[in-house]
């Protein structure tokens, strides 16, 4: 559960929250409460991340700034799909409750009726008037029957809208974390397979490489030829990390122009040489623009490398990758550098 704070540390955080917010221009929305009750009690470590580094550049939260924060650090599923699932989750509940009325209702009464009639078997009754009591029950219990098989038939229904409602729940689970321009994992799928990772390597004492991948001077790319031929070289670099990973390797773009590898299994000369192999083919590579058929080489990426290191949590191993990164740009790009330890 991620929520693990007691009654009185979480009245302090909403305390400390208010007053925090009330520093921004955001409106004071539940959403904007998330981020900051999640960034002020620690929890949501990547979340902090993104946040320490606004609030260094000295710029305030307005809505625009915590919508991206809650989309992209605490939020599994979109606003729309959220609501889909309480109007979804509702429906089957108030179907349910409906059914449930009508079958308590008329047991109870079927209930009176036994009384009624258990009253009028007590005292002399003659022959007609015992058939009429037994024809009277009987429609009574055929009525109830009937209810029964309602809420049965209403049960059923309802566990299929609820498998269905999980179905839906999955998918949507799995499409939160995938990166729509790419089809590659997003951030947040990043930082799951990342935690899951780690895990294995500690229990296995197996190697676990990271690779961060940069495309240089994107922003060039995005002024002379366009957003619509930089999503391209996106898409592009994407394809040449996806036709060179295998097995239990995650690719993800963790930023605009900003890509990662998780390599388990892989020691830092086996991911230094995948690293230069992209880092090669990207330089060669030739991408097409839709708009004029013309070809677009010569754009390349900066690589670092790190290998988990003894006693090295998440944010220690991709810091270091990171740093071996902006590394390779600091000397002149379109190169490999590995972090040592």
């Amino acid at each position: 559960m991620l929520y693990q704070q007691s009654r009185e540390d979480s009245a302090g955080l909403l305390r400390l929250a208010v007053q925090r917010m009330g520093q921004h221009p955001a409106a004071l929305t539940p959403i904007c409460y998330t981020v900051w009750y999640e960034y002020l009690a620690g929890i949501n470590p990547h979340l902090a991340t993104s946040m320490d580094a606004r609030l260094r550049e000295g710029g305030t939260l307005a809505d625009a700034a915590i919508d991206e924060l809650y989309r992209r650090h605490c939020s599994e599923f979109s606003a729309e799909m959220q609501q889909h699932m309480r109007d979804a989750s509702q429906h089957v509940l108030v179907n349910l409750r409906q059914q449930a009325d009508e079958a308590r209702l008329r047991i109870g009464e079927f209930g009176g009726r036994l009384e009624q009639s258990a009253s009028s078997l007590s005292g002399q009754q003659g022959v007609e008037a015992l058939h009429s009591i037994i024809s009277s029950l009987q429609g009574e219990t055929a009525a109830v029957a009937s209810s029964m098989r309602d809420l049965g038939q209403s049960l059923e229904q309802s566990q299929q809208a609820i498998d269905d409602l999980r179905r839906q729940l999955d998918h949507a689970r799995a499409e939160a974390l995938v990166d729509p321009l790419t089809g590659t994992m997003n951030r947040r799928g990043f930082d799951i397979r990342m935690d899951e990772s780690l895990g294995h390597a500690r229990r296995q004492q197996a190697p676990l490489s990271l690779v961060v991948l940069d495309i240089d001077h994107f922003k060039q790319v995005n002024d002379s030829y366009g957003h619509l031929f930089g999503d391209q070289v996106i898409r592009g670099l994407a394809q040449i990390l996806k036709a060179n990973v295998k097995g239990r390797d995650t690719v993800a773009r963790i930023g605009g122009e900003e890509f990662g590898l998780l390599l388990p299994e892989t020691d830092v000369g086996g991911a230094r040489i995948l690293s230069e192999k992209i880092c090669h083919t990207m330089a060669l590579s030739k991408i097409r623009r839709v708009s004029s058929n013309q070809e677009i080489g010569g754009i390349t990426v900066s690589v670092g490398v790190a290998s988990l290191a003894q006693d090295e949590d998440q944010n220690g191993l991709f810091d270091r990758a990171d740093r071996a990164m902006y590394a390779s740009k600091g000397n002149g790009r379109n190169q490999v550098t590995v972090a040592h330890v």
